[in-house]
């Protein structure tokens, strides 16, 4: 890819990631550990190839992955204006986990299909040809209701901790209460049961260096509240 000229300010900044203008129609995302995006890189151009909705890979370098540049607001922004009500948001996370969940992946075993393990409403981008899904970095097998499980419980954290929105006290209130009403219509939508794999969800939760201690300190909240959203 060559020398990059790394702009004054990202267009949007992760936990782990920032992402960048890139000349026209494209955008740069960068780890800031530095660690190779290469894998990544790679999964995103047989997601591609086999149909699934995520930006096209033009290079990838290092840290660095060059894409296609989707214009439009995440889910979580479409959300919070009303742009999507929040069963059609719902619908979407569903029906992005079965899709994803239903394609043949190469390395997959027996019961197994490709994960994403952090689906939530900032990682999907409603762009003008439909749902544009980011942020594979976690992506591996292993069984579907894990994936639906690690969605669900991150809602459920920050219905739970919604300090974690930033603002002043009290603004992540009525996020929260939509998230919780999000959760509850996922659960129901969801293609694939979740509550068999919650453990196993809130075990990687915990191995997450980017939590901040107060999404430590709630996780065993949010895990009941996704199993009882679950049964719900």
């Amino acid at each position: 890819m060559g020398a990059v000229v790394t702009p004054a300010r990202p267009l949007a900044a992760g936990r782990d990631a920032d992402v960048y203008g890139y000349g026209d129609g494209l955008v740069l995302r960068r780890y800031r550990d530095g660690r190779s995006a290469a894998g990544e890189a790679a999964t995103l151009r047989v997601l591609a190839d086999l149909g699934y909705p995520v930006p096209a890979v033009h290079s990838s370098a290092g840290p660095d992955i060059v894409m296609e540049r989707v214009d439009g607001p995440t889910l979580a922004e479409a959300l919070q204006t009303g742009a999507v009500a929040v069963a059609d948001g719902a619908q979407v996370l569903a029906d992005l986990h079965g899709g994803l969940h239903a394609l043949d992946w190469p390395g997959a075993g027996a019961g197994e299909s490709l994960l994403h393990l952090d689906l939530h409403p900032l990682n999907v981008l409603m762009g003008d040809a439909g749902p544009v899904v980011i942020d594979w970095s976690n992506a591996g097998p292993g069984p579907a209701g894990l994936d639906v499980a690690m969605s669900a419980l991150i809602l459920a954290q920050v219905v739970v901790s919604p300090a974690v929105l930033g603002g002043p006290p009290g603004a992540g209130d009525l996020v929260a209460a939509m998230l919780g009403e999000l959760l509850a219509r996922f659960a129901t939508a969801a293609h694939t049961p979740y509550a068999a794999q919650l453990g196993a969800a809130e075990s990687r939760r915990r191995r997450d260096p980017n939590l901040t201690t107060e999404e430590h300190r709630a996780l065993s909240r949010a895990v009941d509240l996704a199993r009882a959203a679950a049964r719900g």
